[in-house]
């Protein structure tokens, strides 16, 4: 069995440094942060004996990856769900990253393709200069002309299902139809040499340069993609790993990006020469795989969009070493269920208040795995963000809901009879659950919820299009890296964010006051005043009900016992950074 080593890590909370980047003036260059390991090849572990590091892992070898979901999209302008985004490290670079230290718990956003950047007073402009020796899988050279074309090119309608906090900031983008309609470009994203990249704002941007750390600024040769959809099926590498082979449903192998320089690569360490990730595999078959690690498993990782189910959790518990090669996943997402507003019932504030009573979250807690992998929330921010303040509008006792007072304050609202909804949910095991506790939660109140259960790898493109969503949806927002209630609020809560397609305000939620308030914070230059004012927001989403805050989840991802390299970082959702994991001995 492996030697193990305990550190008190884990139970400290993520600390974010000051976003000193982000405060409008002056030049900031980024360190370059390579990664060294922690100098052990033994496996550490939190107080609880879960894996907080799995050992430094050697060069070469080949990962596989074991999960039972597609992805979503090969192009970094559509993937949004946290498992796409992991691959998206190993495939993409973008203009900034950020690095995380386990052993201080301290993230911290540093150029990825970029070299340095700075803003003029007022963070309306910011400009970016990027590195030497950066190249396209072809061995092409990385221009600021690319990093136009790409930003360009993910604004196009067709794709721009992701992110949304590019086409929020730069000036112009909301309208812009993408560089396959208007082949002239937006005048705000300026060239101003091979090397250098101009983008303004209009309004001031604080965090511009966080926004830039997403993966719709991946940069892309012009001269080589000639639709809006071309990268999804062909897409371009930049970073360290390209796509070898893709069979849909199956199998996605990824072999080393030879024009890949690590040297100007400060965030993915890269140590294994390629990743098998299989797909579309029952749960109840990875988590046995994964247990038992026996041959090539040994060399295996779990994906996060399958972690491992309730169900076997005392087994795992019961196991030393099983639980010292399982990672708990730090929470940076807020699960919630979102109420479309587009439907007259629940355009309507009492039903909506009265469904947030009525709902038992202890049962919806329980679904998800109990106290040991889920803490339940009542808003819509991370605690770990600056600002935030605790507060819950719609107490029970115990947190198990009160139907008596939902079905008084129902019929208060004209539904003496109750109410039938529909709710979206995504067709894995736990979000199924999760649902089903929420259904028969709600029909204590009369109100008949029917489940529609969707393709989980197009879950979010379903939900993402207005006219597809059902009543209810459970969903989440992620908040990687950028510890901010811009991330958490702006896209899911304001009103002009609505779209035909890549919607990722769910609740159809359109309150003049809140887009006002949104409006107001994102054009704060003062951080800490910026905080404070989202703090105020989130509770008056929460006093409008737009949705019901549910959980805050921490995953739990077994990896064989020849990985190492294997720890949660925030950046990736909390989950394990595919770029850092290797093979303890590649040889075996």
């Amino acid at each position: 069995m492996k030697r193990q080593v305990r550190l008190s890590l884990a139970a400290t909370s993520v600390a974010v440094l000051a976003l000193v980047s982000a405060c409008g003036n002056g030049e900031t260059e980024p360190e370059t942060a390579g990664d060294e390991g922690l100098g052990t090849t033994e496996r550490i572990l939190t107080d609880d004996g879960w894996a907080l590091y799995t050992g430094d892992p050697q060069e070469g070898g080949t990962v596989t990856v074991l999960g039972g979901v597609d992805f979503a999209s090969f192009d970094p302008a559509i993937g949004v769900d946290g498992g796409v985004r992991n691959l998206y490290t190993l495939l993409y670079r973008f203009l900034t990253e950020y690095t995380y230290d386990i052993e201080t718990g301290e993230m911290e956003l540093v150029g990825d393709l970029a070299e340095s950047w700075e803003s003029n007073d007022d963070s309306t402009v910011w400009t970016f200069t990027l590195k030497e020796d950066i190249y396209f899988e072809d061995g092409s050279p990385i221009t600021a002309e690319d990093v136009k074309f790409g930003v360009e090119r993910a604004l196009d309608p067709s794709v721009r299902i992701g992110d949304q906090l590019m086409r929020n900031a730069i000036e112009g983008a909301a309208d812009y139809e993408g560089i396959f309609e208007d082949s002239d470009g937006l005048d705000s994203i300026v060239v101003i040499d091979e090397r250098t990249i101009e983008f303004h704002t209009g309004d001031p941007v604080a965090g511009f340069p966080y926004i830039m750390g997403t993966p719709p600024s991946t940069p892309f040769p012009a001269d080589q993609v000639e639709t809006p959809g071309q990268i999804a099926d062909a897409p371009i590498a930049s970073g360290p790993y390209r796509i070898a082979e893709y069979q849909e449903g199956e199998r996605l192998t990824l072999e080393r990006n030879e024009h890949w320089n690590a040297d100007t690569d400060p965030i993915r360490a890269a140590y294994a020469d390629g990743f098998e990730f299989l797909l579309n595999l029952d749960n109840s078959t990875i988590d046995q795989r994964m247990m038992a690690g026996q041959g090539d498993d040994a060399d295996a990782v779990q994906t996060a969009a399958n972690p491992l189910q309730p169900a076997n959790l005392q087994q795992v518990q019961s196991n030393p070493d099983m639980v010292g090669r399982t990672v708990r996943t730090e929470p940076t997402c807020v699960w919630y269920m979102a109420f479309n507003m587009d439907n007259p019932d629940l355009d309507n504030l009492e039903v909506r208040q009265a469904l947030n009573y009525a709902l038992d979250k202890t049962s919806v807690q329980n679904a998800a795995g109990g106290e040991a992998l889920a803490d339940i929330t009542h808003d819509m921010l991370l605690p770990m963000i600056d600002g935030r303040e605790e507060f819950n509008l719609y107490e029970t006792e115990g947190d198990a809901g009160d139907p008596e007072l939902a079905a008084e304050m129902l019929a208060e609202a004209g539904y003496e009879d109750g109410l039938e909804l529909t709710m979206d949910v995504r067709n894995l095991p736990m979000w199924q659950s999760m649902a089903e506790a929420v259904q028969q939660s709600y029909a204590e109140a009369g109100v008949d919820v029917t489940l529609n259960v969707l393709d989980a790898a197009s879950y979010y493109d379903v939900i993402g299009t207005p006219s597809q969503l059902g009543d209810l949806a459970i969903t989440g927002v992620c908040t990687r890296g950028w510890l901010t209630g811009q991330i958490a609020l702006e896209n899911r809560f304001h009103g002009n964010r609505i779209a035909e397609s890549g919607n990722l305000n769910h609740s159809q939620y359109d309150s003049e006051e809140t887009n006002q308030a949104l409006d107001e914070a994102a054009a704060m230059e003062d951080i800490d005043e910026q905080n404070a004012r989202y703090s105020e927001i989130n509770r008056m989403i929460m006093e409008d009900a737009p949705v019901v805050p549910l959980l805050l989840i921490a995953d739990l991802q077994m990896v064989g016992e020849n990985v190492g390299g294997a720890f949660a970082n925030p950046a990736r959702t909390g989950y394990i950074d595919y770029s850092h994991v290797g093979l303890l001995d590649p040889e075996e």
